[in-house]
């Protein structure tokens, strides 16, 4: 699924899910954006901050949006074509909830060798308070993205993010739900 589909409603809760994670980025550092979308807005604001960006998604078409900011249209098939230690954060916004169950850990074993020590991992993705909510909005009022309502395969609670934290070498350094509890930010942290 991609950005590209999204109406105002669709733009104006990814905008508010964004400002939560901005404030995490850390100024100078080197950022994966997992799943960056088509118009790679994560990485568009926050590209003052960074000294390096890459953005990956199958839905984006390749180029340098900054000098030092390039999207990769790139599908995951188990491997991020990275040196270990390539990056100081990844965030993965709004995409793990897209994600086949049975590949996250690999997903997150890849993100634990590309990032340097103790690098980080930024995470927002739907509690699942936000299902029943996010399920009317979709198919009973047409007032967001039917398709990637349809495509979220599991939504996660803390408990989840946590043992998904534990068993590929991170640490939960912080959680927190925000959007009224249906959305959560999380940091987890590479293990030393």
């Amino acid at each position: 699924m991609g950005t590209k589909d999204f109406n105002i409603l669709d733009d104006f809760i990814a905008s508010w899910r964004l400002r939560q994670v901005r404030q995490q980025v850390n100024r100078g550092g080197r950022l994966l954006d997992f799943g960056c979308g088509h118009q790679a807005f994560f990485l568009r604001s926050i590209s003052s901050r960074i000294t390096k960006g890459i953005g990956l998604d199958y839905d984006a078409a390749p180029g340098k949006i900054a000098p030092h900011i390039e999207i990769l249209n790139s599908r995951f098939s188990g491997v991020l074509e990275f040196p270990p230690h390539a990056f100081d954060q990844v965030s993965i916004l709004a995409v793990l909830e897209h994600i086949p169950v049975d590949e996250v850990d690999i997903l997150f074993r890849e993100f634990h060798r590309v990032l340097a020590p103790g690098g980080q991992v930024l995470l927002t993705t739907p509690t699942p308070a936000a299902k029943p909510l996010l399920d009317f909005l979709a198919f009973r009022l047409n007032v967001i993205s039917k398709p990637e309502i349809a495509d979220h395969k599991h939504y996660y609670p803390r408990e989840d993010i946590l043992e998904v934290a534990n068993r590929n070498g991170f640490e939960l350094k912080r959680y927190r739900t925000f959007q009224f509890g249906f959305n959560c930010l999380a940091v987890l942290e590479k293990s030393t």
